[in-house]
């Protein structure tokens, strides 16, 4: 018996017991999403999310903790009383706070002084005006405080903070409540502004727009969405049974992946419903399509059911499986945040389809689809598909040039597509409008970035610790940092000596002053022990593609130093260093994933309609949409992220589905005796028409989501609608034509016909 024929007999022949499936898949559903809670992201961006960015003074591994967030202070002028005071009064309240456990700011930096006395850079309160506006040459000159916690027009100072995470009760403590606190404290001072940015505060701000935006377009796309169905279906009744079942499946899918603890993957959150109900639609107007033809021809309610999962029920299987192996294809990547994602993807496919080919079978075999047919004659899509002989009979008549147009087509698409980078940037997670990332572009413009980077000075055994070596290797690799305009502010032991007073620019006379540093700023710069000293450097949120050459260039001049400096060794590292080579891997790694992907996909069609021949004649509409898609990112500057190389992975899924389905008809038809060209009309009329029809109800639905404040949600909902829409032209432009033009000589033709045939009886 053939799989698809045992399918439709073990869902129709087993109605109640599919009925009882379907209650025990809701409650598990159920107690999966409301009885267990999700786990929580590391507030501190101590997760696989490449797009939480991480503010550091310097490395951790210096001995420096991280910035929880930065609290970024305008004012007009700053070396006042009137200013200084208000600023003291406001960290001393933030710090009465029980969840803030230090403020770091330019009035507690130590002086740089021969005799090692702790002062403070601004005066007491009682100092008269001139000793505050004497200040600012202190500040000027202090490598500590100029261009680091105090902007160079001194009308922006920073303050980085940290958490005691033991008293934090909710969000909004290190939120709002930090914001309310710290504005009440200055009130009075109205030339003051604050505002705070940081991985804390970027972090919450991306969760919270996440979960705006999602309830927001969710609800608009699905009404969209039902609104068209019904304006197409022309049935009520047709358009619930056809939500219900993918809304069923993206339900247990949830529960079962909370369950799995899936859900804490901010991408498998965001990108998994939408992902079920795209495929779940799909599949579900065709097998609904072909119960509305049939109830309308007089067949009896459950025959028209079986009917559908004999003869539609494979190919969503086969769309299943395929899309299935595209998201498990990512389980190869060398990242848990991918493969997470894959692995929460290919499940919910397989539960979805599921979903699909009992709910829908089963509803419309009841009462209360008894007229489900009701409406079909009126379908504006299928109306007009019966008209399109026109387009069909052109298509046939111009096989050769459109199969040569196709592949040319998407070669040059293909060689667009290679001009993307991987990329990632702060600005993608989070709403551009929103206070947090206005404080962090702001911190851009007037402090040069909030990340930093370090270039690690490194000598063994034979170089003394004092040596004014070590400073003319530390003075060296500062220089070439100075070198590159996108590295901003470098910092180094250098600076910090020259700062002191009468000692010159001499190597070896900076290197006595060593033991007259405090030791916090000492063990940050240079490290006896460790035989090592550090010179950081400032980086914007422009995007780890524009920095990947910039540390290449320093890297390979790093090298020539190693020849230069005989015991020393020189190389880059810190927080964007570290991820933007973990980015490119990971890209790379989904790239082969996606490659990996495509060629299984190719084998399982060449296998399952049992010609090689149609395995091939399928490369080219499957990969047309997805280089159509990845060639419009590159025309609109769309960065390669993480999320955009998943994306095309479902992009993948898209293509590959409306293939199977006009395959699987075409089939089906040739099994009917009909010629080839024949074969191709009907397919194109009754699987057109349902490709059309979701087509122009996905489209519209994603559309919805262009509108959406964060970035990386248009950017998917871009690469949705451009798949979908190139999908629809792969399949019914230049898969028929390919069908009709390689199909040999005449003796061939009779051949390669039986083989057709052959494989459909497996179908």
């Amino acid at each position: 018996m053939r799989f698809a024929e045992f399918l439709a007999q073990l869902i129709t022949g087993h109605r109640l017991k599919v009925a009882l499936f379907l209650v025990a898949m809701t409650v598990l559903g159920y107690y999966g999403l409301f009885t267990r809670r999700a786990p929580n992201i590391d507030p501190e961006g101590n997760s696989n999310n490449n797009q939480i960015p991480r503010v550091r003074l310097v490395n951790d591994d210096f001995g420096f903790s991280s910035a929880h967030c930065l609290f970024v202070v305008e004012v007009e002028d700053l070396y006042t009383r009137e200013t200084i005071t208000a600023l003291r009064t406001m960290v001393d309240r933030l710090e009465d706070l029980p969840y803030v456990s230090n403020i770091v700011w330019a009035d507690r930096v130590p002086m740089l002084n021969m005799f090692g006395l702790a002062e403070p850079l601004f005066p007491p309160v009682d100092a008269t005006p001139g000793r505050f506006r004497a200040s600012q040459l202190r500040a000027e000159a202090h490598p500590l405080v100029h261009s680091q916690l105090i902007s160079e027009d001194s009308s922006t100072l920073l303050m980085p903070t940290t958490f005691d995470w033991v008293h934090v009760s909710n969000d909004a403590d290190v939120t709002d409540e930090l914001l309310r606190v710290a504005r009440a404290a200055v009130a009075d001072q109205e030339d003051i502004r604050v505002r705070v940015t940081g991985p804390v505060p970027l972090y919450l701000g991306f969760q919270q727009a996440l979960d705006r935006n999602q309830v927001k377009y969710y609800l608009i796309a699905f009404g969209l969405v039902i609104f068209l169905s019904l304006l197409l279906f022309r049935g009520i009744k047709a358009v619930l049974i056809v939500a219900i079942a993918p809304l069923l499946g993206v339900f247990w899918t949830l529960g079962i992946v909370n369950m799995m603890d899936g859900l804490g993957n901010p991408l498998t959150a965001t990108v998994l419903p939408v992902l079920l109900a795209m495929v779940g639609l799909t599949d579900g107007v065709h097998i609904m399509v072909h119960i509305r033809r049939q109830r309308a021809a007089g067949v009896e309610p459950l025959e028209a059911a079986r009917s559908a999962i004999a003869e539609v029920g494979l190919a969503c299987a086969l769309t299943s499986l395929t899309t299935a192996i595209g998201f498990a294809s990512l389980m190869l990547a060398n990242n848990s945040f991918v493969n997470d994602f894959g692995e929460s993807c290919a499940i919910g496919v397989v539960i979805t389809f599921i979903a699909i080919v009992t709910v829908i079978p089963l509803l419309c075999s009841t009462r209360f689809a008894s007229n489900i047919h009701v409406g079909h004659e009126r379908d504006i899509i299928a109306r007009g598909m019966i008209h399109a002989d026109g387009f069909i009979n052109l298509v046939l008549r111009w096989s050769r040039p459109l199969t040569v147009a196709g592949v040319l087509v998407t070669a040059l698409l293909a060689s667009t597509v290679l001009s993307l980078r991987p990329d990632d940037m702060a600005r993608d997670s989070q709403p551009e409008t929103s206070e947090v990332y206005q404080a962090l572009a702001h911190c851009d413009k007037t402090f040069g970035g909030i990340e930093f980077a370090q270039a690690v000075v490194e000598w063994d055994e034979t170089v003394d610790p004092q040596s004014p070596r070590i400073m003319e290797a530390v003075i060296d690799a500062e220089e070439i940092i100075g070198r590159e305009p996108l590295l901003n502010y470098p910092l180094s032991l250098h600076d910090i000596l020259a700062a002191f007073p009468q000692q010159g620019d001499d190597p070896g006379r900076q290197m006595t002053f060593l033991t007259l540093l405090p030791p916090p700023i000492l063990s940050a710069f240079y490290n006896r022990d460790e035989k090592h000293a550090l010179v950081t450097m400032r980086i914007e949120d422009l995007g780890i593609a524009k920095y990947q050459p910039v540390f290449e260039r320093v890297t390979n001049s790093f090298k020539e130093l190693d020849k230069e400096h005989p015991g020393f060794t020189f190389h880059l590292t810190g927080e964007p260093v570290r991820r933007s080579d973990a980015l490119y891997q990971i890209v790379m790694d989904l790239v082969k994933s996606l490659g990996t992907a495509s060629v299984i996909i190719f084998i399982v069609l060449t296998l399952v309609y049992r010609s090689l021949r149609l395995g091939l004649l399928t490369i080219i509409p499957n990969m047309f949409p997805l280089m159509f898609t990845g060639a419009v990112l590159a025309f609109t500057g769309q960065p390669l992220n993480v999320a955009a190389v998943c994306s095309f992975t479902v992009c993948l899924g898209i293509a590959v589905d409306d293939t199977i389905h006009f395959l699987t008809r075409y089939q089906l038809e040739r099994r009917a005796g009909r010629n080839v060209e024949e074969a191709l009309r009907r397919s194109f009329r009754m699987v057109g028409t349902v490709l059309v029809t979701t087509t122009l109800i996905l489209v519209a639905g994603f559309s919805t989501v262009l509108f959406s404040e964060l970035a990386g949600h248009r950017a998917f909902a871009l690469m949705a609608v451009c798949t979908i829409a190139a999908a629809l032209v792969g399949d019914l432009l230049f898969l028929p034509a390919m069908l009709n033009w390689f199909r040999g000589t005449e003796k061939d033709r009779e051949e390669q016909d039986e083989d057709d045939q052959s494989a459909s009886e497996t179908v």
